[in-house]
């Protein structure tokens, strides 16, 4: 029984803390680029909906609270819920806490700031380009291609947010602690050097290569916060609600030099290798033998030439490399 009742809590904490994020989300500066995935989400179950509306309300509750001393203990409005759901709507009410307090600290508040504040610098490329930023106290961001990165304050500290892509902090003798966003994760650090990667629908991932770095959830209620758990050095984990799980690699990689458009594989398939070169070649490699993909290379590429690759590729396996206008075909002889 109370095992039972414990899965329903966490599932109730999970779908709140989820629509508390999408309600805020909702409010920012272009809620219409998010809407078709926040429904997607509303609709996968019934939690997810009454998680919202509940949230919603307390919301809205927490704006007549804020305005009207006369109705400052009026009850909230609430969703049909049974003896199990007190979690939800515990977090929901010490949300509504946290706005009528105006504290500062609050993550739900402090998030919806950020997203209005209209002072974030994005910072983006196209497809097979890369990009370094500066930072401040000789921290660095390396875009990869096809990357989007927001870079703001938040009451003086410095706040990043990954969108899409992979990028690459570096905070090598920082005495600022900054705060870095993908997905409902964040992570913090001083002094880590790693990668955040955002592709599609898969799941953010992270790869700590040196220093220290914690992950922990976006949304949190304001009556129970956490610091986080620490990133392993050298290990890609996958990232969900603050939590990381070890990602299992399909080939060893250390890609810590790719900013630099460099990387070191072992036994690595030619797929994966000309994937990952295509992403930044104006003229890619093509394989006329699918079959040719799984072929395996050990080495350290230069990920930026697909030439090169291509003719190293020739020479190791005796394939042949023809250039044409549309890319770089290996044959078999």
């Amino acid at each position: 029984m109370s095992g039972e009742g414990g899965a329903d809590s966490e599932r109730n904490a999970v779908a709140t803390d989820e629509a508390a994020l999408w309600f805020v989300i909702l409010r920012g500066p272009d809620p219409d680029r998010h809407r078709a995935k926040f429904e997607k989400w509303r609709d996968a179950s019934e939690l997810n909906r009454a998680a919202f509306e509940q949230v919603a309300a307390t919301f809205e509750g927490a704006e007549v609270l804020k305005t009207s001393a006369d109705q400052r203990h009026r009850p909230l409005p609430r969703v049909r819920r049974d003896a199990r759901s007190w979690v939800p709507v515990a977090l929901a009410a010490s949300v509504a806490v946290t706005l009528v307090a105006g504290a500062a600290w609050g993550p739900l508040l402090n998030l919806q700031q950020r997203a209005s504040d209209g002072r974030a610098t994005t910072f983006a490329t196209d497809h097979g380009t890369m990009r370094t930023v500066q930072l401040a106290q000789g921290a660095s961001l390396a875009l990869d291609s096809a990357t989007e990165v927001r870079l703001e304050n938040q009451d003086g500290d410095p706040v990043v947010t990954v969108v899409k892509g992979r990028a690459q902090l570096r905070f090598r003798g920082s005495t600022t602690e900054w705060l870095v966003r993908v997905g409902d994760s964040e992570m913090t650090s001083r002094n880590g050097i790693f990668d955040v990667s955002l592709r599609g629908e898969d799941a953010p991932s992270v790869q700590l290569y040196a220093g220290e770095a914690r992950t922990r959830p976006v949304m949190q209620s304001a009556a129970y916060f956490v610091s986080g758990e620490p990133l392993p050095v050298g290990r890609a984990v996958q990232l969900a609600r603050g939590r990381a799980e070890p990602l299992r690699p399909r080939y060893a990689a250390d890609e810590r030099d790719w900013p630099q458009g460099w990387v070191q594989y072992r036994s690595v398939p030619l797929s994966d290798l000309v994937h990952t070169v295509n992403r930044y070649a104006g003229k890619p490699i093509i394989l006329s033998d699918p079959a040719l993909g799984s072929l395996r290379i050990s080495g350290r590429f230069r990920i930026v030439d697909p030439s090169a690759v291509a003719l190293n590729l020739g020479r190791v396996f005796t394939l042949t490399i023809t250039e044409r206008p549309d890319g770089f075909y290996i044959d078999r002889p």
